[in-house]
């Protein structure tokens, strides 16, 4: 009987034990089902690398309007503003990363800070990346020629033409691996959260060509101005 007692004791307190750890375990548990769920440093990466070959292809464009600035003025602040939103999304990918790694997460501690001299370029692109848009929409909301704001954005895109050209040849194969590695978890399911990516690559996208083609009768009357 007394025997009968201590088996029925052990079981009812083993019971219990699993119940306290299942309970203390679920919290955790969800919390990384809820950060897998976005794909993690891993989803993290790739939707920086979408939002730069976006970038990439947008400021290439741009970049050929300089070469006929007065034919192609409006086109210039065209993508200018289209280029807007895909930023903030490079940003805020870009910062989500940074703030991750100096907050102690594990994770992106392990995946490791970019190279030194990458690290010293990004407040310099960053920055000259802000001056160019905040200039541009400033003549765009002039409507007119401004000889100092013009020049100040004339300045900041050379600046960021030289840092973004080391900086694309710095991550061009990164980029290059982390679009392999999206199109195959598309089919296998490797990274979670590739619907996620695609809304907000496509909320950007869209978002950019809305503005653009909102301000267009401003940019044509500018232009007619010029």
């Amino acid at each position: 009987m007394a025997r009968g007692h201590s088996v029925a004791r052990l079981r009812s307190t083993g019971v219990t034990s699993g119940r306290a750890e299942r309970r203390s375990e679920t919290p955790r548990t969800a919390q990384v089902d809820r950060r897998d769920r976005f794909g993690g440093i891993e989803g993290n990466e790739i939707l920086t690398s979408v939002a730069a070959v976006v970038l990439t292809a947008l400021l290439a464009a741009e970049g050929y309007t300089i070469v006929n600035m007065h034919g192609l003025v409006t086109a210039h602040m065209f993508i200018g503003m289209a280029l807007i939103p895909p930023v903030l999304l490079k940003l805020g990918s870009t910062g989500y990363r940074f703030a991750r790694y100096y907050s102690g997460s594990r994770t992106y501690r392990a995946k490791g800070p970019p190279l030194l001299p990458l690290r010293l370029l990004a407040p310099v692109l960053v920055a000259s990346t802000i001056v160019v848009l905040v200039t541009g929409v400033l003549l765009l909301a002039a409507g007119h020629k401004s000889d100092t704001v013009l020049l100040v954005h004339q300045a900041s895109f050379v600046v960021l033409a030289v840092v973004l050209v080391v900086h694309f040849l710095a991550y061009v194969p990164r980029v290059f691996r982390s679009l392999l590695t999206d199109w195959g978890a598309a089919r296998r399911q490797a990274v979670p959260g590739a619907g996620l990516r695609a809304m907000l690559l496509a909320a950007a996208v869209g978002g950019g060509a809305a503005l653009a083609l909102a301000l267009l009768p401003v940019m044509t009357a500018w232009h007619g101005r010029h």
